[in-house]
């Protein structure tokens, strides 16, 4: 159709829409409430459980293992001032290099490692990580370290603690050689001033 052609119709029929909108009631005529009532269901049957899934139930993650060849220490000051410089190390006895691959936590303030937990002395309350506390959204990269055949690795990470004497329990979560592992070092009582 032509453009003009099709101007004119819609021309032509502007007039009839807008009679036809000027004869509708201006309001909707009201339904009246029904006064009977709805009719009951009979009682259901017991429907018969259903099927199995015919997935295969998801499996838990593995436990993280202990490695019998690996052992870590954590140094720490035994007086500090200020931030608290941690020095986690791993020693293999193995007679291969071992590769740990450890990743952010988002609960340990998106380090790697060591992870880490400070206890006041004396009332045994949790400083470090604080409970309640929203964790953060971390990227998810690996820290990966190769330790030489019957050597080591080491992992630093600093912490701000308030004044007071404290136990700070460390322990390396991650992978090593594709197993997912933890390795704990004995825990270190400090003084912060």
């Amino acid at each position: 159709m032509k453009p003009r052609a099709l101007l004119l119709t819609a021309l032509l029929t502007l007039p009839v829409l807008a009679a036809a909108q000027d004869t509708a009631p201006a309001t909707l005529p009201e339904i009246p409430p029904v006064m009977t009532p709805l009719p009951v269901s009979p009682p259901s049957v017991p429907t018969p459980p259903a099927p199995a899934m015919l997935t295969a139930p998801s499996t838990p993650a593995p436990a993280a293992v202990a490695l019998p060849d690996v052992q870590a220490n954590l140094f720490v000051p035994r007086t500090v001032t200020g931030k608290v410089a941690l020095t986690f190390t791993v020693r293999s006895s193995r007679a291969t290099p071992i590769t740990f691959s450890v990743r952010r936590d988002n609960e340990q303030n998106c380090s790697t490692a060591p992870q880490v937990r400070v206890l006041e002395v004396g009332t045994r309350a949790v400083v470090y990580p604080l409970s309640g506390v929203s964790p953060r959204l971390c990227a998810q990269d690996l820290e990966t370290k190769t330790a030489a055949a019957k050597g080591n690795v080491t992992f630093t990470r600093e912490l701000e603690l308030a004044p007071g004497e404290y136990m700070v329990e460390s322990w390396l979560t991650g992978f090593a050689d594709d197993l997912l592992v933890k390795v704990p070092a004995a825990p270190m009582r400090i003084t912060v001033k």
